[in-house]
């Protein structure tokens, strides 16, 4: 195995031209194709996104359910005592968290956390009634185990086994193919099959992000207009993607422990003061006996959710909502594994599985119970009915007006938060896409910055081409998805490899 080399010593970085090359190319074609035949490529796209389900949606629920056990047995076996690199951490607990939290979630999260109760309150699991007191008991459940544990096993199982190889045998590149190419050994065909996991890995997280990008934009553009009392339009889009393409770019240039470390930790305390205010000034009772409850309600139907598939209704839900959101995370799996893995030196395997399973996890549930709890509320007692909204973004700022400082305050604070979940989620994807496709790094582990910066113009233009040609974003998010799916298999070869790697090093 090819030794890393000495830290002390200056090493130049080296990009990998043809791989940014053809990935470039293929993002243009595939944006170009969007922009002239809108409807002939969504068709495509579903078609080929059906097939996909309809073939790995079972296989994906239950490499999903059982890598819950997988990481717990990680953490707690003698493997979970394994330390992943020299020296102590590098960052402290809570910026370790918040860094994973803004990385993971982006401003989905943001928006979600408000309106994805309705989704299931309206189109409710189990053949529920819609819009009944059961579908909304089941609402809120369904949030917190759609963004929980689930989501979080995919993240844990790829970190865990680049992080090992990386921290531990001393791969020299942090590359999701370095790794599988060293676990490979000598394999006739592990140089072509890496590079082939190089692509997959660039294509998803462009696509990944820039559909982030496709829903946080409007909604800061949105909370904008909303203030200034404003149509919202291209050029706003424009102005909001401008300035997060240049906060993500400045905090790239600088590096993570300046420049993530100080967004993601100021974007962290400006959500908690956020869903703080919401929490007390809203109908706090409620939403902490909702979220006590839907703590309960998902953790006793988690195995219901897990292998829910429908077979006699046919509601289309599973494929829907949850094998689309596991595949969703599938497609951030190479992003979350990398960075994790660069910022969990020094941690313990258990540490890393526990902090991301529960830090996240626990976070993400009291996000979601504070701000969805508020908008369940608002509808079961007739306040404002956002299940009802045609416009879930501009309904969401009518939510807000019914609290105080609800009008200017509260959508100001949104838009900004927002905007760091956004522009911290965009810089960590530009380090994970700068390393993918960059052959040598310098002697700190860290890609040229200027190179992060071509990653940066890249996320920036895909959604700016789409939003200026008013194509669907729905395909872009539909075919990165698809994309994401062979990552099942890199996953699971690499926890294969990554137990032989604990037994050869007494492990």
């Amino acid at each position: 195995m090819e030794e890393r080399k000495d830290p002390t010593i200056k090493q130049k970085t080296v990009a990998d031209k043809p791989i940014t090359i053809v990935c470039i190319v293929i993002i243009g074609i595939f944006v170009a194709l969007m922009a002239a035949m809108p409807d002939a490529t969504l068709n495509v796209v579903n078609v080929i996104f059906d097939a996909v389900t309809s073939v790995m949606g079972v296989p994906i629920l239950w490499f999903v359910f059982i890598g819950l056990f997988i990481c717990l047995y990680l953490a707690f076996s003698k493997h979970g005592k394994v330390k992943l690199g020299e020296g102590k951490p590098e960052f402290s607990m809570f910026s370790y968290i918040a860094m994973m939290m803004c990385a993971a979630l982006a401003a989905t999260a943001t928006y979600y956390s408000f309106v994805e109760w309705s989704f299931y309150y309206a189109e409710p699991a189990f053949n529920i009634e819609a819009y009944s007191q059961e579908a909304a008991e089941m609402s809120l459940p369904y949030a917190f185990f759609h963004w929980g544990f689930s989501v979080q096993v995919i993240f844990v199982l790829t970190a865990i086994a680049i992080a090992y190889g990386y921290h531990v045998k001393k791969v020299p590149v942090l590359r999701v193919s370095a790794i599988c190419e060293s676990m490979m050994g000598d394999f006739k065909y592990k140089k072509p099959l890496g590079k082939i996991i190089d692509a997959l890995t660039i294509l998803s997280i462009v696509g990944g992000l820039g559909v982030s990008l496709g829903l946080g934009v409007p909604i800061i553009s949105a909370g904008i207009a909303h203030v200034l009392n404003i149509e919202t339009s291209f050029t706003l889009n424009l102005i909001v993607l401008l300035l997060v393409a240049v906060i993500f770019s400045i905090t790239s240039i600088i590096g993570i422990e300046k420049g993530m470390k100080k967004l993601s930790d100021l974007t962290m305390y400006l959500m908690i003061v956020f869903i703080a205010f919401i929490f007390v000034v809203g109908p706090t009772k409620f939403i902490a006996k909702e979220f006590t409850y839907s703590i309960g309600k998902m953790l006793s139907n988690y195995v219901n959710m897990s292998l829910f598939t429908d077979p006699i209704g046919n509601s289309g839900f599973p494929e829907a909502n949850t094998i689309f959101l596991f595949t969703l995370a599938l497609n951030y799996a190479a992003l979350m594994g990398i960075f994790i893995t660069k910022i969990s030196k020094g941690r313990t395997i258990k540490e890393v599985v526990l902090t991301c399973l529960l830090g996240i996890s626990v976070g993400t549930w009291i996000m979601f119970a504070i701000n969805g709890g508020f908008g369940l509320n608002a509808e079961v007692t007739g306040q404002y009915a956002l299940s009802q909204a045609s416009d879930t973004q501009a309904g969401l700022f009518e939510l807000f007006g019914i609290l105080p400082l609800g009008k200017v305050v509260l959508p100001i604070v949104y838009a900004l938060t927002t905007l760091g979940f956004l522009a911290t989620s965009l810089d960590s994807a530009s380090f994970t896409l700068a390393v993918s496709a960059t052959s040598k790094l310098d002697e700190n582990g860290n890609p040229n910055p200027k190179f992060r910066l071509v990653w940066c113009a890249v996320l920036a233009l895909v959604p700016l081409v789409i939003m200026f040609t008013g194509a669907p974003f729905s395909a872009l998010k539909t075919i990165c998805i698809v994309l994401s799916v062979p990552f099942l298999f890199v996953i699971v070869g690499m926890l294969v490899e990554l137990f032989k790697w604990f037994k050869e090093d007494g492990n």
